[in-house]
């Protein structure tokens, strides 16, 4: 069973039960991850309602969903499975948290039953994801001289030069009007580099912004936070790229490990407490529409995502690297060679030194040693884009990649390539670059720091008053759809399709082709199709997906997954196939049974009773039986003229396009 909406003959029911007991009560905020020992990741599952559906508690402690309050009462019907209990819930991302209950449970709390709840979940309507957590570890190996003295030799800070830093330090050490969110293992609160710069530290594991909840016992955090913005030039600690800018830590580990549903968490965290920049030093092989949904929030809000590629020495880049709009950084070593470990790919943008570099150790408070890992290179590129906002706060995180990427010193195959990306950061041309389009920071001129690779001792130094920056509510996934009409060829008179277009339209599944005019009764292509479906499913999309189809191009038009990585998406989640085993055909006219066969994929509809007579005429080929089943759920209830002599041959309109997907939301 996919993710995203789901039909079947549940469909025709106003409520299902869940079939889960409801252990604790509601949490209106953040979510709670209780019960979880120190270190241990949360084992959870993420749940998306479709607009107007909700979770409810009957009389009998167990959960349903329902369409409205009224619908509770005849909630009778049960589905066997996990006790659960709310754990919280993501109010920007519209998630649910559901955990295993602490009592009763008829079934152990491991994963594959987390996975069969989650299956359970997918079948009732309402239903837009229900995905367990996904893992996530931290990126950075640690190499510390401390630990085996005489292993290392003292090699001082080489990253920062290489990548042009002194140079753009003459232009700005950073404003403390940017602030840079670590999302990791914590931030030791006695490093010097940091005192009288933290602001809103929190802990999402331990649910508090309260010290000692946010301090680093692992040494992750505060190394990777050195790397972005350990204060320069003061005789004391390391330098890092972003000198003057404010640390955000945000906690997502204990030791090490994480997932895709703590992650999602402290990234809306972060946003909503008033972050320009989020560094992100965990990967994971797994990606989840909770995470898609976190990411696509934050950068909604301007707000630049950096995340490092991942250390299994893989051809793909790990998540959240590799989802949309993120920039994936890679490793090199001090020879500008990749770093083995660094994960390479479609999804890459550029890469850093991320080898035999000094951060601060897990050994204790204070000391250094060497790391390797793209734990390390993706800070760099962090502090770098706080340097670029420094000098220009009206940058977008587009703005912000582009230039990044554009400036980048290209390395191996000319232009881009899987292993380099664009090439090895260039900090001087980037920040050069944000400051010539009239940057509004304040600049400063200084030398670089001196680097030291010995112990130091450093004062403790109490936390500040934790600060909140309020945004606006929007985003690019907006849990309250508006049907208000956006195209001048829309409306009542227009198309009897009106509504559903723009349901679909506020969700941004669909556009107009020129933001005026929406066309309601022009034709499809192929192509244009897989695009609508993916994203009305919720479907991730990270821009590293391969096409099997050799007719597909790669990017026609603004979009840059269009139509090569939407094809590739709906192939692999089993929406759509091919004319033949290469073939897509992307630019034939789609047909009202091919729409519908992919709909009723992208549904999971079950067989319907063997004596149900469709109010279309029986045809032969192999859409009659997915159109068949897609009626008797009624997914073609919204269709003009549907009956004996409707012609499922014919071009499937814009319009009826919209009407079908509006069914399958519902």
């Amino acid at each position: 069973m996919k993710d995203g909406p789901v039909g079947a003959a549940a469909l025709l029911l106003v409520v299902l039960v869940c079939g889960l007991s409801l252990a604790g009560q509601a949490m209106g905020g953040s979510p709670v991850y209780a019960g979880n020992d120190a270190g241990e990741c949360s084992h959870s599952i993420a749940l998306k309602l479709a607009p107007g559906a909700r979770l409810a508690e009957k009389s009998d402690g167990t959960l349903v969903v329902v369409r409205d309050w009224s619908s509770v009462a005849e909630a009778e019907v049960s589905v066997p499975g996990l006790r659960l209990q709310k754990a919280g819930r993501l109010d920007r991302l519209g998630v649910w948290v559901l955990e295993p209950g602490d009592s009763g449970t008829t079934l152990d709390r491991g994963e594959t039953d987390l996975e069969a709840a989650a299956g359970a979940l997918r079948l009732m309507p309402g239903v837009v994801w229900a995905e367990v957590s996904r893992p996530l570890h931290g990126c950075l190996i640690p190499n510390d001289p401390y630990y085996a003295a005489g292993s290392y030799t003292p090699l001082g800070q080489w990253g920062p030069p290489r990548v042009g830093l002194p140079s753009a330090w003459e232009i700005t050490t950073g404003t403390e009007d940017v602030v840079v969110a670590v999302l990791d293992s914590g931030l030791d609160r006695d490093a010097a580099d940091f005192s009288g710069r933290i602001v809103s530290p929190y802990s999402v594991t331990g649910e508090s912004a309260e010290w000692p909840a946010w301090q680093d016992n692992l040494g992750h955090g505060t190394a990777v936070a050195g790397v972005a913005c350990a204060r320069g030039d003061d005789g004391e600690g390391i330098a890092g790229a972003a000198w003057d800018v404010m640390v955000m830590p945000v906690k997502i580990s204990e030791a090490g490990e994480s997932d895709t549903t703590i992650l999602s968490e402290a990234i809306q965290y972060a946003v909503d407490q008033g972050a320009d920049v989020i560094n992100i030093s965990f990967s994971g092989p797994q990606t989840s529409q909770t995470l898609t949904a976190a990411v696509a929030y934050a950068i909604a809000q301007g707000v630049v995502v950096v995340a490092a590629a991942g250390n299994d020495g893989a051809t793909t880049v790990s998540y959240p690297a590799a989802s949309p709009g993120v920039i994936a950084v890679g490793a090199t070593t001090r020879a500008d060679a990749r770093w083995s470990g660094s994960n390479m790919g479609a999804a890459l943008d550029l890469v850093a030194p991320g080898d035999d570099i000094i951060g601060y150790s897990q050994r204790s408070s204070g000391s250094f040693g060497y790391w390797d890992g793209t734990s390390l290179s993706g800070p760099l590129v962090a502090g770098v884009a706080a340097l670029m906002l420094s000098v220009d706060d009206s940058l977008t995180p587009e703005q912000v990649a582009t230039i990044i990427d554009e400036t980048a010193d290209d390395l191996g195959t000319p232009g881009w390539d899987e292993e380099f990306g664009w090439g090895i950061l260039d900090a001087a041309e980037a920040v050069a670059q944000a400051a010539s389009a009239g940057g509004t920071g304040t600049t400063t001129t200084t030398t670089a720091a001196s680097t030291t690779t010995t112990t130091t001792t450093t004062p403790t130094t109490e936390p500040p008053t934790t600060t909140t920056t309020v945004f606006p509510t929007t985003t690019t996934i907006p849990t309250t759809p508006t049907t208000e009409v956006r195209f001048a060829d829309v409306s009542e008179a227009t198309t009897p399709y009106s509504y559903a277009i723009g349901y679909l339209a506020s969700l941004d599944i669909v556009s107009g082709s020129d933001g005026v005019l929406f066309h309601p009764d022009d034709s499809l292509k192929r192509q244009q199709f897989a695009k609508i479906i993916v994203r009305a499913c919720g479907y991730a999309v990270s821009g590293s997906e391969v096409c099997p189809f050799r007719d597909v191009a790669k990017q026609m038009g603004t979009d840059p997954y269009y139509p090569y990585c939407y094809v590739a998406v709906a192939y692999a989640q089993g929406v759509t196939k091919g004319t033949d085993d290469t073939h897509f055909s992307p630019l034939r006219t789609l047909t009202r049974a091919q729409m519908i066969t992919m709909v009723a994929r992208a549904a999971g509809l079950a067989e319907p009773p063997e004596a149900y007579e469709p109010p279309f005429a029986r045809f032969a080929g192999v859409h009659y039986g997915p159109a068949r089943a897609a009626a008797y759920a009624g997914l073609l209830d919204g269709l003009v003229g549907i009956g004996p002599g409707y012609d499922l041959g014919a071009p499937a309109t814009r319009g009826e396009v919209c009407a079908v997907i509006y069914e399958l939301l519902q």
